[in-house]
């Protein structure tokens, strides 16, 4: 009985000190938990459409001018990919014109190994992310390349008429591009999710290609007296990415 009453006393002393002390103990703040970024819920599955501007040229050229041996057309492109992880994935694009055209009607698909690399300018994973991030990549693979002659808008006087209706090149072989995107961002409770990309790129779809039968170059009155064997096809793409 008097170790239970020693012991009631103690308790008792303890707990008025920690009463009368009350206003030399900090109150304990609440912890936070500050939301990480990842990348867990982010697709690796995208596709996407663009604008082309399509040079087919023999020995001259040049972005949105007129040279002697080239034909400048406007395309379409499609394009699906999957990204195995944030340095590299998968592309394949196919791309048909449908603008005024010279001498040439171009038809393109490719599959492409496509290394890349973004540049954040905050750490995702820390305090704090950007509202997007900018990747630029290469594009290496093979595809097929296909030029059938038109007679186009019918008012350029550079039309190679001998080529009309046949196949001028149809070439399978490698191909290459480089490009830069800019991707906004989507964070939903500490997930980034990438919704939509806008991209530029070039591509050399083929280099020097022979073709099939012999040009003449056309001066609207007579041929010169060049013969011409052999193509190039080059593309400036600008689009845009939908990340599921």
């Amino acid at each position: 009985m008097k170790k239970t009453l020693l012991t009631s006393a103690a308790l008792l002393v303890v707990g008025t000190q920690i009463v009368t002390a009350g206003g030399d103990i900090a109150p304990v703040e609440p912890v936070v938990p500050v939301p990480v970024v990842t990348d867990d819920d982010t697709s690796d599955f995208y596709v996407g459409l663009g604008l082309v501007d399509n040079r087919i040229f023999s020995t001259d050229s040049t972005w949105f001018g007129v040279a002697p041996t080239m034909d400048e057309e406007l395309s379409y492109v499609l394009l699906a990919g999957y990204n195995f992880n944030e340095y590299i994935g998968i592309e394949g694009r196919y791309s048909k014109s449908f603008s005024e055209r010279d001498y040439a009607d171009t038809t393109v698909w490719s599959i492409f190994l496509k290394p890349q690399y973004r540049f954040w300018e905050t750490d995702p994973n820390k305090d704090g992310y950007d509202d997007g991030y900018f990747t630029v990549y290469g594009l290496l693979g093979f595809g097929s390349t296909k030029v059938e002659g038109t007679d186009g808008d019918k008012s350029n006087t550079s039309a190679w008429p001998s080529a009309l209706g046949q196949d001028i090149l149809n070439k399978t072989g490698f191909q290459w591009g480089l490009g830069v995107s800019y991707t906004l961002v989507d964070i939903d409770e500490g997930e980034r999710k990438n919704t939509w990309s806008v991209f530029i790129d070039y591509t050399r779809e083929a280099s020097d290609a022979s073709i099939s039968s012999k040009l003449y170059h056309y001066l609207g009155t007579a041929t010169d007296n060049n013969v011409y064997d052999k193509l190039t096809v080059d593309a400036l793409t600008v689009g845009l990415i939908y990340t599921f």
